[in-house]
């Protein structure tokens, strides 16, 4: 199943970038309320190749598993894989400017399922809403930093 979302935020490709990608590990569970906490288990900055240490809630049980960056184009891109249960994850977040201090972030899901992959189309829904909430968020937070001054 593919999805896609996009969102105007009021600050720079690089302010967004930063948000959503350099500080992915520690940002994500701002914006995903079933992701509880995601380690990093490479060592080094993040980049192509950086693993991580997934924990999510699902329907009130805790499920961990495993994400790794496989894109990481400043200010541009930046794709993550993650690996929980029976589903793989496909993440992208792509950016692109629309004014001097705006950003489109696009946010693109492909997700895999072994055994119920009967079930992806029922869910289509819930992942459209929370492709939803979660650029809401982001939007929400990277525009409650203060903007850099001229």
């Amino acid at each position: 199943m593919r999805l896609a979302a996009s969102q105007v935020i009021q600050r720079p490709p690089a302010e967004v970038f930063r948000f959503v990608a350099t500080d992915h590990f520690q940002n994500h569970p701002k914006w995903d309320p079933a992701v509880t906490s995601i380690t990093q288990t490479s060592p080094g900055p993040i980049g192509v190749g950086t693993t991580a240490r997934l924990v999510r809630t699902d329907r009130g049980r805790r499920v961990e598993g495993s994400m790794e960056v496989t894109e990481y184009q400043p200010v541009s891109s930046f794709t993550e894989v993650s690996r929980f249960g029976p589903f793989t994850l496909h993440a992208r977040a792509t950016l692109a400017p629309v004014a001097p201090a705006s950003t489109r972030l696009e946010l693109m899901i492909d997700t895999h399922a072994r055994e119920i992959r009967l079930l992806l189309p029922l869910m289509k829904g819930t992942f459209r809403k929370t492709m939803a909430r979660s650029l809401r968020i982001i939007k929400e937070q990277v525009e409650a930093t203060a903007p850099p001054t001229a």
